[in-house]
């Protein structure tokens, strides 16, 4: 985007803007350090302070008239240390800057902030509800308060983690990167301070109301110059970028929620009512329809309720969730095209789903739960190939669902020592999506695996074994409840012992 032109600027690290008084030409901030250029971490700068700044503009006087003003001096030894001992791994993680609420004053020897604590320590607004810095006493804070437990459990929050809760306020770092304000006294930095302030007020009411519970602990500004920005109106010329990386500055942090960006439609009514897996299972393996569509795939459940839907007993010996076999659900030259394809297009490590990102969407994560390969059949060259488009077809056939309720088709490879731990495929931020949780999984054999490389499913006691062209299929979610997971189809991909094994991996919605 577009880059503002700052010069000179200083960084504004503590507010509202009755803290703010001018001198010289210069911007000075008081009660707090006034920094040359920009933070290289979150609430952390490595810059020097301006030395052409008098204490006396923003320090108390050394007087012993500190209860007249209704002020408690914060004490500093002066001795720059953790006072916890899991700081260097906090540290070596990111939290510096991911956690600055707890970690610039119990860390500051790990987060090279000793600076920044004496000047709290020294700066009498930080002593104004007590004699304490703006800080969180917990490394959890942020996350728990994220969760809601500000409102939730108010006796321990607001007196642990203040920062967290917004009990106090230390400065424009604690919603991102501290702000940069331009010098002098013209117009664009009084509407950046102005800018601030909406800031500082809005944020405010994003940690104090409901509405914005999924969102509060991510509102960050992300860059230096979002409230400059903001100021001169970027937050409507280039809504993409600032509307998810300047959150707090354009006060949109509700559009960090994906739920708000891309809604459920009032009249987006779920597929799938309660009785209807069991009715689609039993019609798989009963022939309970009595169409005959499934004989040919030779079904079996592997798994299955113990009652049937009219109460009749199903023969199972005990109660376990839907685990079915389908056999030659593909030919050999589809099996063999889809390997084929997957080569072409080559595999790359798998990944789970993994954090949250700023915007809304999800990091992928690479672990060592999960060490094979794959790739996804995504491009008209895949899913449009005459070997593949009728397979995808018969996959909503089976499922009596359309193909654009499922995800593209994922093609998997497994070497020896490659796995997969025990997981379960329901994603739960899903559930007030369009797209839906996910409701069922298709798992596809595209070889004979010469030794290992099962799936597993652990709760009910079920090892598949790979054999090219037969499918299993399960349901990720219960029956009387298709939105809400079913535990017991916790599964995994058991370890490649000889050979490779190759397959496919198809998720219903």
């Amino acid at each position: 985007m577009k880059q503002a032109k700052l010069l000179p600027i200083l960084l504004l690290t503590l507010l509202p803007t009755s803290l703010l008084t001018s001198r010289g030409g210069s911007l000075l901030v008081t009660a707090a350090t006034v920094q040359e250029e920009t933070c290289t971490e979150e609430g952390t700068c490595t810059a020097q302070e301006d030395s052409s700044t008098d204490d006396q503009d923003y320090i108390e006087d050394d007087d012993d008239d500190d209860e007249e003003e209704g002020i408690q001096e914060v004490q500093f030894d002066g001795d720059c240390q953790d006072d916890d001992p899991f700081c260097p791994v906090h540290a070596h993680s990111g939290g510096c800057t991911s956690n600055p609420g707890y970690m610039t004053y119990h860390c500051p020897k790990s987060c090279d902030t000793c600076e920044l604590v004496k000047k709290a320590a020294q700066a009498a607004e930080f002593a104004q509800d007590g004699g304490t810095v703006c800080t969180d006493d917990h490394y959890q804070c942020s996350e728990w308060a994220g969760m809601g437990e500000c409102d939730a459990n108010p006796n321990y929050m607001r007196v642990n983690c203040r920062r967290a809760c917004v009990v106090c306020f230390e400065g424009t770092n604690q919603f991102g990167v501290g702000q940069r304000v331009p010098l002098g006294s013209g117009e664009e930095r009084a509407k950046t301070v102005e800018f601030v302030d909406r800031t500082v007020e809005y944020m405010k009411r994003v940690w104090r109301e409901e509405e914005f519970s999924r969102v509060r602990h991510k509102c960050r500004n992300q860059h230096e110059d979002c409230t400059y920005w903001a100021s001169l109106g970027e937050c409507d010329a280039n809504p993409k970028y600032m509307q998810l990386n300047c959150a707090p500055a354009c006060q949109t942090c509700d559009q960090l929620d994906i739920r708000n960006r891309c809604p459920v439609e009032p009249d987006n009514v779920c597929i799938w009512k309660p009785g209807d897996l069991n009715t689609l299972f039993e019609n798989i393996v009963d022939n309970a329809n009595e169409s005959g569509e499934y004989l040919k795939y030779n079904p079996m459940a592997l798994s299955r309720p113990k009652l049937k839907r009219d109460g009749s007993e199903s023969g199972a010996e005990k109660d376990g969730p839907w685990i079915v076999l389908l056999d030659n659900f593909l030919s050999e030259d589809e099996a063999d095209r889809l390997v084929e394809i997957g080569k072409k297009q080559g595999y790359e490590r798998s990944a789970d789903v993994g954090k949250e990102k700023p915007d809304g969407s999800h990091e992928s994560l690479v672990s060592e739960s999960r060490t094979s390969h794959n790739t996804w059949c995504q491009e008209p060259s895949c899913y449009e190939d005459p070997l593949v488009e009728p397979v995808i077809e018969r996959i909503a056939n089976v499922t009596k669902t359309e193909v654009k309720n499922s995800e593209y088709l994922q093609l998997l490879q497994y070497e020896p020592g490659q796995y997969y731990k025990q997981h379960h495929d329901y994603i739960g931020h899903h559930i007030d999506m369009p797209c839906g949780v996910r409701i069922l999984t298709l798992f596809i054999y595209l070889n004979d695996v010469e030794e290992g490389g099962g799936t597993s499913f652990p709760i009910p006691g079920v090892v598949v074994t790979p054999k090219r062209g037969s499918a299993v299929l399960w349901p990720s979610v219960r029956d009387d409840a298709p939105e809400q997971k079913d535990w017991r189809t916790d599964h995994e991909a058991l370890p490649v012992i000889k050979g490779k094994k190759y397959g496919e991996f198809c998720s219903v919605g």
